[in-house]
């Protein structure tokens, strides 16, 4: 075992300690006679700000001014194990009193105790759909030795369509009726035309060199976890943009949780941004391709590992099905690119037919729904 693995196994025995023994006894004592009606918490262990998951929501429900809302973000991998207690703590004391508490990924304090019922957790995630396997689904998320239940409390999960429920319940081992096909909050900015308009006229303020050229995106999926992530085919994707410097101008960009370790990003604009402009998605196992694909926009798959990643990892998609080519071999990868800006519209059809299985729920008004089931109080 390196020395990166034994000290990821020991933070993960920290943690079970803290879950299991600090946490739940910080709850009980922090605990009121009764919940405070109309208190809603957005709270985040990955980032310091509203995370874009949950801004939209977040910012709705203080426009409507109806609930008072409380905001605890921090990104728990980047502050010292003492400000981490307190920051958990200080979670808990509003957890043990809240109305409503909105999450939208992995956060330890909300599964860490017997929550009161009257408390309703809403899970917003961090994504759309499921592509490859995660949760309790595979071992590179929640090892075997982990004690506690990650999703425990969860009385609500968001996903985009009822095609995703199955796979969502497998990864969480919750109940099917907590899983709601409502939508994903986070993707009503994309059916704004104010929003891509935006987006558009900010990337070419930016990258005047791309007039007049397609706009490859690259969006690799994240690899191994947030102590010790992976970045693959990197050389590949920088050798194709040089290769069709004339006809296309190739945009990379990586997980956030990948870009302090690979600065490789050659566009200040996030992915959110770039989604509006992008003709052209590629990717090899990233989740992306759902919300990518309310462009209706051709993608591709560059997977030179594939059959070792479906092994390792898993998938819950028929990655031979997905709505694109699939190359294996980078030298094949500029002629595919090619043939697919040249010609788009079977591509687009697969992906207009991939976007009604698995990401029908989103519409542009998933935000006003949850907030109006949020404040009359009538989420099941």
């Amino acid at each position: 075992m390196t020395k990166q693995n034994i000290k990821i196994v020991i933070r993960q025995y920290i943690k079970m300690a803290v879950q299991n023994i600090l946490l739940p006894l910080a709850y009980q004592i922090l605990k009121p006679a009764q919940i405070q009606k109309g208190l809603v918490v957005f709270a985040d262990a990955h980032n310091k700000t509203v995370p874009p998951s949950m801004s939209l929501l977040m910012r709705e429900m203080k426009r409507r001014g109806s609930m008072k809302v409380i905001e605890i973000y921090d990104d728990y991998q980047q502050i010292s194990f003492l400000r981490l207690l307190k920051r958990m703590l200080y979670f808990m004391k509003y957890y043990a009193k809240a109305e409503y508490v909105v999450i939208c990924d992995n956060f330890l304090p909300v599964s860490s105790c017997k929550k009161r019922p009257e408390t309703t957790v809403i899970q917003l995630w961090h994504g759309c759909g499921a592509f490859k396997k995660f949760g309790y689904d595979t071992a590179g998320d929640i090892p075997a030795y982990y004690k506690g239940n990650v999703y425990q409390n969860y009385d609500l999960v968001t996903v985009s369509a009822s095609g995703c429920v199955p796979h969502f319940q497998s990864a969480m081992r919750l109940p099917q009726n907590v899983f709601l096909p409502f939508g994903v909050c986070r993707t009503d900015k994309y059916f704004k035309e104010a929003y891509n308009r935006h987006c558009r006229k900010l990337f070419y303020d930016r990258h005047k060199e791309a007039q007049g050229r397609k706009i490859v995106l690259w969006a690799p999926t994240f690899r191994g976890n947030p102590a010790d992530p992976k970045l693959e085919q990197y050389d590949d994707i920088a050798e194709l943009g040089r290769e069709l410097e004339k006809e296309a101008f190739v945009i990379i960009k990586v997980h956030p949780h990948l870009a302090k370790k690979y600065p490789y990003d050659n566009s200040s604009l996030t992915t959110d941004q770039l989604l509006p402009v992008t003709d052209l998605l590629i990717t090899d196992y990233s989740s992306i391709i759902f919300e990518y694909s309310i462009y209706k926009r051709p993608m591709l798959f560059y997977a030179p590992d594939m059959e070792d990643y479906g092994v390792e990892r898993g998938f819950y998609l028929d990655y031979q099905s997905l709505p694109g080519p699939i190359v294996t071999d980078k030298d094949q990868l500029a002629k595919e690119v090619l043939h697919v800006l040249a010609d788009d519209k079977a591509e687009s059809a697969a992906v207009k037919e991939f976007y009604e299985k698995y990401m029908s729920g989103c519409d542009g008004h998933v935000t006003k729904r949850m907030a109006d089931q949020m404040e009359n109080r009538s989420i099941v």
